[in-house]
C-alpha cells in the first residue's frame, strides 16, 4: 500500500487505498419483519409467477371482447367473483361475470370491461357501452415476475418495494449481511453535551449525532465511544474501547495544532497510517489506517467536514464491506451561480436543486465554511467541482451527488 504522511494525497487516489485488500463481512439469517434497512447477501430467485395467475385490474365485468360486435352490447350476468375466489365453470359466449380487482380471470374471458362503462339491466344483465380489446384491464401471469427470474441480486439495499417484494415471493426469512458495526469517538476539551448549558469556548456535540445518524442511513451500526479529552491517556482509553468494530472513526484532533493528539494516541495503539491529509475540500487533514484489521479513520472536528468525509470516504467503505455499489445517484445539474476556486483539490459543495423543463437546477445552500452546519441542512446533493477546474460560470454543468 502506498504511505504518504506530509503532502496531500490526490482524493481519488486515498479512495483507492481505503477501498483496496475490502472483502465483505459475515452473512445471517434474519426473519422477514427485520429485514428492513439491511443488505441481501445472496441472490433471490423467484420459484412462482407473480401475478400467479392472471386477474382483473380493476372492478368490472369479466367478458369475451369477441361479443362485442355492436354497441352497446347486452350481456347475461351469470355471477360475481371476488379476491380470493375462483370461478370454476367456463364462461360462455354472450356471458359476462362481476369481478373484482384482483380476482382471477375466468376460463372463456379474456378482458375486463370497468363498471363505469357499463350500465346494469335488471338483476340479470349489463349493457356494455364501449368497444374493449383483447387483454384489456387484465394482469397476465408473471407479468411482474417470471418463475426463475433473478429479482433481487445480492447486495440490494432492502428497503419498502423490496421489503413487498421478498414477501410476494413467499421468503419468511432472508441472508443479509451483518450490519458494519462503527465506532465513533469525539475528541476535544471544548465539546459538551447538547443539554449542557453553553460558556465561553464550549461546543456542543454534534458530530456524534450527525455520524450516528449516517452509519444508520447506510446500513451501519453505531457504537458510541463518548468523547475523549485533549489528553493522550484519555484518548488512548477510549480508542481501546472501539478495537471490536469493523470501522473506527474520530472526529477532531487530527490536524496540526498544538493539541491535536489523536495521530500521536493513535500511534501508540499500533496505528499503521496509510496516509494523512487528502486533496479535498471540506477534510484536507483526514487520516486512514489500520489497527490490526481494523480501518480507522481520523476525521476533522469541523461538523461538515466530518461529514462530507464520511459521505466520500467512510461509507464507501461501508458499502465494500456489504458488498453494494461504492457511489451515490449522481446527476447532471446546470448550474445558476458561478464557482471558483484557487487550488488543485476537489471540492464538494452543497447545492439545492431545482427541477424544471426536464432540467436540474442546481444553486449553492449559501457559505460553504467548514462549520456552516446550516450548508448540510439546506442541501439535496453534494456538488464536485473536480481538482483540475478552476472555475464553472452560470448555465455551465455539474455533477451531483444525490444524498435522500
Amino acid at each position: 500500500m502506498i504511505v504518504v504522511r506530509h503532502k496531500m494525497l490526490e482524493f481519488s487516489k486515498a479512495l483507492k487505498i481505503v477501498l483496496e485488500d475490502i472483502n465483505p463481512i459475515s452473512a445471517q439469517w434474519v426473519q422477514l419483519v427485520e429485514a428492513h434497512r439491511r443488505t441481501l447477501a445472496e441472490d433471490v430467485i423467484a420459484h412462482n409467477n407473480i401475478p400467479y395467475t392472471d386477474n382483473s385490474a380493476m372492478d368490472g365485468y369479466a367478458i369475451n371482447t369477441d361479443d362485442l360486435k355492436t354497441i352497446p352490447c347486452e350481456l347475461k350476468v351469470v355471477g360475481l367473483l371476488a379476491c380470493g375466489k375462483y370461478f370454476r365453470r367456463k364462461l360462455k359466449r354472450g356471458q359476462a361475470i362481476v369481478i373484482m380487482t384482483g380476482a382471477p380471470i375466468p376460463d372463456g374471458c379474456n378482458g375486463v370491461i370497468p363498471v363505469e362503462d357499463t350500465e346494469r339491466v335488471g338483476s340479470k344483465g349489463v349493457k356494455v357501452l364501449r368497444r374493449i380489446g383483447p387483454g384489456e384491464n387484465v394482469r397476465y401471469s408473471g407479468e411482474d415476475v417470471k418463475k426463475g427470474e433473478l429479482v433481487l441480486k445480492k447486495g440490494t439495499f432492502i428497503g419498502p418495494a423490496e421489503l413487498g417484494m421478498l414477501a410476494s415471493l413467499g421468503k419468511t426469512r432472508v441472508r443479509v449481511f451483518r450490519k458494519p458495526v462503527v465506532a465513533i469517538l469525539i475528541t476535544g476539551n471544548e465539546i459538551i453535551a447538547p443539554g449542557e448549558r453553553l460558556k465561553p469556548g464550549k461546543v456542543r456535540d454534534i458530530n456524534t449525532f450527525s455520524l450516528s445518524a449516517l452509519i444508520e442511513k447506510f446500513g451501519g451500526l453505531a457504537v458510541r465511544l463518548g468523547v475523549a479529552s485533549d489528553e493522550k491517556s484519555s484518548l488512548e482509553l477510549k480508542i481501546r474501547n472501539g478495537l471490536n468494530s469493523d470501522i473506527m472513526v474520530i472526529s477532531g484532533g487530527v490536524s496540526m495544532g498544538e493539541l491535536d493528539f489523536v495521530r500521536e494516541a493513535l500511534n501508540s495503539s499500533g496505528y499503521r497510517e496509510k496516509f494523512w491529509r487528502v486533496a479535498m475540500k471540506p477534510g484536507m487533514p483526514t487520516s486512514f489506517g489500520y489497527i490490526g484489521n481494523l480501518p480507522v479513520f481520523g476525521l476533522p472536528g469541523n461538523p461538515v467536514s466530518s461529514m462530507v468525509c464520511f459521505i466520500e470516504l467512510v461509507r464507501p467503505l461501508m458499502m465494500r464491506l456489504m458488498d453494494r455499489p461504492i457511489d451515490l445517484p449522481e446527476i447532471s445539474a446546470i448550474l445558476t451561480v458561478p464557482l471558483s476556486k484557487r487550488d488543485n483539490r476537489r471540492h464538494f459543495l452543497r447545492v439545492r436543486l431545482v427541477y424544471r423543463n426536464q432540467k436540474y437546477f442546481a444553486s449553492l445552500t449559501g457559505p460553504q465554511g467548514s462549520g456552516i452546519l446550516k450548508s448540510m441542512v439546506d442541501c439535496d446533493g453534494i456538488a464536485i467541482l473536480p481538482e483540475k477546474t478552476r472555475a464553472l460560470k452560470i448555465g455551465d454543468r455539474v455533477t451531483v451527488q444525490l444524498l435522500a
